[in-house]
């Protein structure tokens, strides 16, 4: 405690407490590295702690709005225009005896893309023959109708309906019942359907058999 020596007291003390300084700045030191090799080691708080898998979770007003979706209903379809339709007269034969009652066809065709709705009752159709350009007989002269008959067609689909001629002339309104028999010669049909009109379809009327 009372340093002795060749040298003033004041220098051992001196070289004490470096010794000191020395010593404690080497166990800082360790604990420090003992410390941080410990901490390497530990496993991170991801590892340690195992994390749950996740799940979706819906929003808040999801389900209610679920709820309250109503479903739309398809549109009930329309009707045809005139544009989607084609109409097309025809016979059963191309020749007939002077006499003869021949069959003739009115057949309504969508053309179209989509189904729609058409009138083709008695109505809407009309059949008519001519002559040189001249009027010989209408399915409307004796039998008009106001009868309607709205049917769905299909893209595609064809809607016929026939009728006889029974081989005589007639004229609007129906003056003579029984007109006069048609002469043989060469007549054309032309179907009708609304405003649509089809193509004008030749036959003859023939004194032969």
């Amino acid at each position: 405690m009372h340093p002795s020596g060749p040298e003033p007291a004041s220098v051992y003390w001196v070289r004490r407490a470096a010794i000191v300084v020395l010593a404690l700045t080497v166990v800082v030191g360790a604990w420090w590295l003992l410390g941080a090799i410990r901490g390497s080691s530990a496993p991170t708080s991801s590892e340690a702690t195992p994390t749950e898998p996740t799940t979706a979770t819906a929003l808040p007003g999801t389900e209610a709005s679920a709820a309250l979706a109503v479903p739309v209903e398809p549109a009930e379809p329309g009707p045809c225009p005139d544009s989607a339709i084609t109409v097309e007269a025809s016979t059963d034969s191309s020749t007939y005896r002077v006499g003869a009652e021949p069959k003739l066809t009115l057949a309504i065709t969508n053309t179209g893309t989509t189904a729609c709705t058409r009138d083709v009752g008695p109505k809407a159709n009309e059949l008519e023959i001519t002559s040189g350009g001249y009027h010989v007989w209408s399915s409307d002269d004796c039998n008009a109708s106001d009868k309607t008959k709205v049917v769905l067609i299909e893209p595609g689909q064809t809607v016929a309906s026939s009728i006889a001629w029974n081989g005589r002339l007639s004229q609007k309104g129906c003056p003579d019942e029984q007109g006069a028999k048609a002469k043989a010669g060469r007549y054309d049909v032309q179907g009708r359907n609304g405003k649509v009109k089809s193509d004008e379809t030749p036959f003859a009327l023939s004194n032969k058999d």
